[in-house]
């Protein structure tokens, strides 16, 4: 089987790492051959699974850099490749209205008269398929149940959920006390507390800024917040001003690539983020085996509930909430998911043999 991958672009988020987990997962578990096409480059930095992508494919990875000659070359790319399946990394309708997909093309490509399927994948929760959905692909992979059960019920097609999977696996080896003083901060704080994700509104990481400055007014450096994630030019009116009054127990470390060693040394995982699909680091948290305050959004349908400790919104109850989290037993502990990865891969083969067998 020979499946192509299209996505919109593979700058630092949700969705790049999501397909480098399935290319990982694929490559390890079955007899696959991956194309991947980046639809338009947005940028040389900040590409930390684009690059991880293009080291595992080589010659398989195609950027088209946003020029509309060489995205009308898809059709030719597919029957060169002899391609089976198209899966799309997001619904092309809802492209970014700067990367838009080219709506005669897309009719072009979902033809039935072409020897290929297509597959759908859904990274938001503001797309409305009954209003602005206008050609049916055949088939979906969803990434929340929510998908599947609400927003896109009505629509035809073979559908699956196929969720990011706890892999304890990516743990890193070495031990918090190793990592500690390798990084030089056995010194500096008793706890340490990570906050993950691109510096937007949705991410909040303001409020996580407010929680570590009431805590170091009163117990000064016993918590110390790392903060990793990149400050991207397009979000830095928000950024820009939290970073001119920082409290001493902040750190901001930027992308990192390294990012296991960060779960690896933390006491706690603090994810302030108030608008998310299905948030991948929180299957990583979880993978990791560390503590979690998260918000407990209502389209989650509780699925996090057994791993995190949720956050109220209100700092001072937070506050106490985080005390008591970090000094009290885990709340969870990681069963045996040893296969999870493998089940991850055969949940694609199961959708991509069903949509081609009919």
């Amino acid at each position: 089987m020979k499946v192509l991958f299209l996505a919109p672009h593979l700058s630092t988020g949700g969705m790049p790492a999501f397909l480098l987990k399935r290319i990982e997962a694929l490559l390890g578990y079955t007899d696959v051959e991956i194309f991947v096409i980046e639809w338009k480059c947005y940028s040389i930095d900040y590409t930390v699974q684009r690059n991880k992508i293009e080291e595992l494919l080589g010659e398989n990875f195609v950027s088209f850099f946003g020029e509309e000659k060489s995205q009308k070359t898809i059709i030719d790319f597919c029957y060169k490749k002899q391609i089976d399946i198209i899966h799309i990394e997001e619904i092309p309708e809802g492209f970014d209205t700067h990367n838009p997909f080219n709506f005669e093309l897309q009719k072009e490509l979902y033809d039935k008269k072409h020897p290929w399927k297509v597959i759908e994948t859904c990274h938001n929760m503001y797309f409305k398929p009954d209003i602005e959905k206008k050609i049916d692909p055949d088939g979906y992979a969803f990434v929340t149940p929510y998908h599947l059960n609400n927003t896109f019920k009505s629509k035809k097609g073979k559908k699956s959920l196929v969720t990011f999977p706890i892999d304890p696996t990516i743990q890193y080896p070495s031990t918090q006390k190793e990592l500690l003083e390798e990084n030089g901060w056995l010194t500096k704080g008793e706890f340490h507390i990570i906050n993950i994700g691109l510096w937007t509104p949705g991410k909040n990481q303001e409020y996580a800024i407010k929680l570590a400055k009431m805590l170091y007014e009163k117990y000064g450096w016993t918590y110390i917040f790392h903060f990793l994630g990149n400050q991207a030019p397009n979000f830095k009116n928000y950024w820009e001003p939290l970073m001119k009054d920082l409290p001493p127990n902040v750190f901001i470390l930027g992308e990192r690539s390294d990012i296991n060693k960060y779960f690896k040394m933390a006491d706690m995982m603090l994810f302030t983020s108030t608008w998310e699909c299905n948030p991948i680091v929180l299957k990583e948290a979880i993978s990791n085996n560390i503590k979690i305050m998260a918000h407990n959004l209502d389209h989650y349908d509780d699925e996090y509930l057994p791993f995190i400790v949720p956050l109220s919104s209100n700092l001072k109850k937070d506050k106490i909430n985080l005390i008591n989290t970090i000094h009290s037993p885990i709340k969870y502990k990681i069963k045996d998911y040893s296969n999870s990865v493998k089940l991850f891969a055969d949940q694609h083969i199961n959708l991509y043999k069903s949509v081609i067998n009919g």
